[in-house]
C-alpha cells in the first residue's frame, strides 16, 4: 500500500496495527465498565443517552490513536473538538460506543467505529466488537484493499446481484415497521458499525439505512466494507462519499453494489 500519512513515519499497513490494538482497546473499556454493577447514564440535549462507557472507550481511543498519528485531527461524537478541520489533512472519525441505546438495553449489537480521512479519503478504518472480543479491519487505496479480522487476513464479499437477508434499524423495525414493507427478510440490529459488520461476515446482503446518521457512525464500517468489495450507495444508486467536513450522512443501502441495485430496484428507486 502506498499512501503516505503525514508526521507517521511509516507506511499506511504499519498503521493499521496500532488501530486494530487501539479498537481492541476499546473493547475493553467498554467491557470493564459493563462489570461494574451500576453504571452511569447521562442524556445530551436533543440527542440520545451517553453513557461512561462512551467516554472510557473515547479516552483510550484519542490517547492511542493521537499519538500515531501526531497533528492528526480529532472528530468524535463524544469529546470536544479541538481547533478546526483541515480539509485534506489526517483525521480521525469516532464513535467510541455506537449503539449505546442497545447497550443500556443488554443488547450484543454495540461496537466501536473508526475512520481514518487522508487527503479527503478514507483510507483505513475499524470496527471493534466487544461483545465478541474482535476488531475487524479495513485498508483501501489506489493500489488495492486489505481485510482483516482479528489481524487475519479475510476474503471480499462474493459479488453477486442476489439479494438475501437485509438488516435495518431498530427504529425502522420496531416503531416504523419497516419490515412490513420490504419484499425480503429483514432483521434488525442496532449499531450502524454493527450492521455494516453483519454484510462483511455474510450475515445480510444488504444494510438498508433510512437515516439520520452521522459520519462517525458510518466511517469505520464504510472503510471495512470497502475493503470487503462492498461500497455505500445513495438512494439514486450513485456512490456515498463520505467526509469529515460533511457529519450528516443521507440515507444509503450497503452491501456490494449488485445487490445494492437490485434492492433499491425492487423498491421502486430510479436507478
Amino acid at each position: 500500500m502506498s499512501v503516505e500519512v503525514r508526521g507517521f513515519p511509516g507506511r499506511l499497513t504499519e498503521l493499521r496495527d496500532g488501530l486494530e490494538e487501539a479498537v481492541l482497546a476499546a473493547n475493553h473499556a467498554i467491557l470493564e465498565v459493563l462489570k461494574q454493577e451500576t453504571i452511569r447514564v447521562g442524556h445530551k440535549h436533543g440527542e440520545g443517552p451517553v453513557t461512561e462507557a462512551d467516554h472510557a472507550a473515547d479516552r483510550v481511543l484519542h490517547e492511542r490513536l493521537m499519538a500515531l498519528v501526531p497533528g492528526s485531527h480529532w472528530l468524535s461524537e463524544e469529546s470536544e473538538q479541538v481547533g478546526p478541520l483541515v480539509r485534506g489533512e489526517p483525521t480521525w472519525v469516532v464513535d467510541p460506543l455506537d449503539g449505546t441505546r442497545e447497550f443500556i438495553r443488554g443488547l450484543p449489537e454495540y461496537g466501536v467505529s473508526v475512520g481514518l480521512f487522508v487527503g479527503d479519503a478514507l483510507v483505513l478504518g475499524a470496527v471493534g466488537l466487544p461483545s465478541t472480543d474482535e476488531v475487524l479491519s479495513g485498508l483501501i487505496d489506489e493500489d488495492g484493499r486489505e481485510l482483516r479480522r482479528g489481524g487475519a487476513a479475510l476474503a471480499t464479499i462474493a459479488d453477486t446481484s442476489e439479494v438475501g437477508r437485509v438488516v435495518v434499524s431498530r427504529n425502522d423495525y420496531e416503531w416504523r415497521r419497516l419490515h412490513h414493507r420490504i419484499p425480503y427478510e429483514v432483521y434488525p440490529c442496532g449499531s450502524a458499525a454493527v450492521k455494516l459488520a453483519h454484510v462483511v461476515d455474510g450475515r445480510a446482503s444488504v444494510y438498508f439505512s433510512t437515516g439520520p446518521r452521522s459520519v462517525w457512525d458510518v466511517a469505520g464500517g464504510a472503510a471495512v466494507l470497502e475493503a470487503a468489495g462492498g461500497a455505500l450507495l445513495q438512494f439514486n444508486g450513485k456512490p456515498l462519499r463520505l467526509s469529515p467536513q460533511r457529519i450528516g450522512v443521507p440515507p444509503y443501502v450497503a452491501g456490494v453494489p449488485a445487490a445494492c441495485l437490485t434492492f433499491l430496484r425492487r423498491l421502486g428507486a430510479e436507478v
